[in-house]
Order: C-alpha cells, then structure tokens, then sequence
C-alpha cells in the first residue's frame, strides 16, 4: 500500500517534484513490479515458494519502510524502485505458495486468498491514511513496512512449501 497508494504523493510534496516527473516514478514502479513478477519463477524454481516469499515480503517491507526515511531524492526512489520489484516477486511467490497450502482445494484457496488481499489492501489503506493524517509519511511508511515484515514472519511460521519436504 505503501507504494502504490501513497508512493508518488509522497514524493510530490517531500521532494516537491513535478506533476509529470511523479506520471514517471508511478511508471517505472509499475515496471519495476511487472518485472518482478516476471523472474518470480526463476526465484521460486532456485529458492523454493516459501523462502522466495518470505525474502521477498521480509525485504519489501524494508525498502517500504526506508524509502520515506531518506532525505535524497534519488536514494529514495531507487529504494523505492527496488521495493516495488520485491513486491513483485512477492505476489507471484506467495500465490504460488498459496495454491500448494492445500492441493485438493486450489479453487477455495485462491477465492479465499482474493478475499484476504482485497480486505488486506482496505485495511493498509485505512491505516496508511490514518498514519498520514495522524502523523507523517515517515510513520505512515515505518507502519507499513513493519507490516510487511510482519506478513514475513506470518509466513515463515504458518505455512509449508510441500515442494521442498
């Protein structure tokens, strides 16, 4: 949520760019988590689903977290570039995970994992909203972020890569 709710307003008014500069940053983002969803197989296929997913949710986090702390333009977009590719890497890895969580029920799992992400990206636009309006970008993106390591720990400790048994 970070990133893609609140990633270019956040360089608009800490960075103070151009409208047509953020159009740019929001692009290379959507490139940058393309890109990483592509070579998400590659990863899954030389990691394994699990720890693809939790490297990838434990680094998004991170890079979520400190893209808001720096006080370079360019350091913090390329933090955020590689946060939006982590990301990326992610979404695929964990929906992969996913779908071996439970083989026989691969059609439940995936409308049951739908509904989580939809409520999921409510609930971190709600809470990136209140953190901003409560208080900065910086707690905004810290709260986010450790959400993020928070899905990495969840993930660690509550699933199974039954590839890799």
């Amino acid at each position: 949520m970070v990133i893609l709710l609140y990633g270019i307003s956040f360089f608009r008014e800490q960075f103070l760019v151009s409208r047509g500069f953020a159009s740019l940053v929001m692009l290379g983002g959507a490139l940058f988590y393309t890109l990483g969803s592509l070579v998400c197989g590659q990863f899954v296929s030389r990691f394994g689903r699990k720890p693809s997913t939790v490297l990838t949710a434990l680094m998004g986090g991170i890079f979520a977290i400190s893209f808001a702390y720096l006080p370079n333009l360019w350091l913090s977009l390329a933090l955020f570039f590689l946060g939006a590719w982590f990301f990326g890497v992610g979404a695929s890895a964990s929906n992969s995970l996913t779908l071996e969580q439970v083989p026989k029920f691969r059609g439940t799992m995936m409308s049951i994992t739908s509904a989580a992400q939809s409520l999921g990206s409510a609930l971190g636009a709600a809470l990136g909203g209140s953190m901003l309006v409560l208080y900065n970008y910086r707690i905004m993106g810290g709260a986010l972020g450790a959400l993020g390591i928070v899905a990495a720990i969840v993930f660690y400790f509550l699933s199974i890569d039954p590839t890799r048994t």
